[in-house]
């Protein structure tokens, strides 16, 4: 046990180490979308989150990771807010409109998205909807729920993971 603590210990050093010499380089990818400096952060800690779960470090390759990481959170980000602007400019969901199977196959992921958010307990689905549908930051939700920045930014990593991992499964990629 004592072994694996020491593991884990030397990762987390190895990787604040890291975040530390690469921390603006990262930034920048997401800034080089134009993306707002509040989300650029809160994308920066999104990648070294996903690191901080993984079991093996290689410290040599850690910076590429990281990178990579942060191409496809940047490539999920502008793919979300199309499709916000997408809804947005169309006045929400109009359910007499004919479909064409990519929107209907968007729609059936936002119905299931919505039954296991809906499965989530209170504080977590309001922290979840606050961030992903109201697009508000970790400051807002702190100072709205008077939770811990900590806390916040917590929850919305565990729960985007939730999602992410049960529409996986569910969509079967």
């Amino acid at each position: 046990m004592e072994a694996i603590e020491a593991i884990e210990l030397k990762n987390r050093e190895i990787i604040g180490q890291v975040y530390e010499k690469i921390r603006e380089e990262i930034f920048s990818i997401f800034r080089q979308a134009c993306i707002s400096e509040d989300q650029c952060n809160d994308l920066v800690q999104e990648v070294f989150m996903k690191i901080l779960g993984l079991d093996i470090i290689i410290e040599d390759q850690l910076k590429g990771l990281a990178v990579k990481i942060a191409y496809q959170k940047r490539i999920d980000y502008l793919r979300h807010r199309a499709y916000i602007n997408k809804v947005k400019n169309e006045g929400g969901w109009m359910m007499e409109r004919s479909y064409t199977q990519q929107e209907t196959e968007v729609n059936d992921i936002l119905k299931a998205e919505m039954k296991l958010v809906s499965k989530m307990s209170d504080v977590d689905c309001r922290i979840y909807c606050m961030t992903r549908f109201e697009e508000k930051t970790a400051d807002e939700i702190v100072m709205e729920t008077g939770l811990s920045k900590r806390a916040v930014e917590s929850r919305i990593y565990r729960t985007r993971m939730q999602v992410r991992d049960s529409l996986k499964k569910i969509i079967n990629y």
